[in-house]
């Protein structure tokens, strides 16, 4: 009978994470989706670009002093990016 509990336990467990990372990945398409739909908004609107020169400047003088940590928060601030996108453009203008 215990067994049976566990078994039924352990797959009811498998079928939510599964049902959780099926959403995941949903959520991810359709972000992906709505930043394209976002960059042509912008085009069309003609939105200037958050990522202009002197932003860059501020970035690169943080990034030099050691302080990613600073740049990171400095491009989210400007853009609004997540943290992980913060943390990836900084790395890669790090390079």
């Amino acid at each position: 009978m215990n067994n049976i509990i566990i078994f039924s336990l352990i797959i009811t467990i498998f079928v939510v994470l599964l049902s959780l990372i099926l959403r995941i990945d949903q959520l991810k398409t359709d972000v992906y989706f709505m930043k394209i739909k976002l960059t042509a908004i912008n085009k069309h609107v003609d939105l200037p670009d958050p990522i202009n020169n002197e932003l860059k400047t501020i970035l690169l003088g943080l990034i030099s002093k050691g302080e990613k940590i600073k740049a990171v928060k400095e491009y989210r601030l400007a853009t609004g990016a997540g943290l992980l996108e913060a943390k990836q453009y900084i790395d890669n203008l790090s390079k």
